[in-house]
């Protein structure tokens, strides 16, 4: 990478921050397969699992196992929610007028 720039990344889950700090790649999973973060990406929203791996210097600085998760990234700032899950509604478990 030819340029200086970090991203700023925020991992949390519903009740803390999880990491607060600089990267220069974060590696997940979607439902595409894996895909990195490079500082000056495009604006991304998506669905993530598996893990994420923030890197600093070539070196994982903090990983996490995921079920699922979600990535925004915007102007170098990477932010990922943790817990979603509580957020889908079972479909089974709603009633349905007959």
């Amino acid at each position: 990478m030819s340029n200086n720039k970090l991203l700023h990344v925020v991992v949390r889950n519903t009740d803390t921050v999880l990491y607060d700090g600089e990267s220069d790649r974060v590696s997940s999973f979607n439902e595409v397969g894996r895909f990195d973060i490079f500082p000056m990406h495009a604006n991304f929203i998506s669905i993530i699992n598996q893990e994420v791996a923030i890197y600093l210097k070539n070196k994982i600085v903090k990983q996490i196992k995921i079920d699922q998760a979600i990535m925004k990234v915007k102007q170098d700032n990477v932010s990922i929610f943790l817990g979603i899950e509580t957020l889908f509604v079972d479909e089974n478990s709603i009633n349905t007028p007959r």
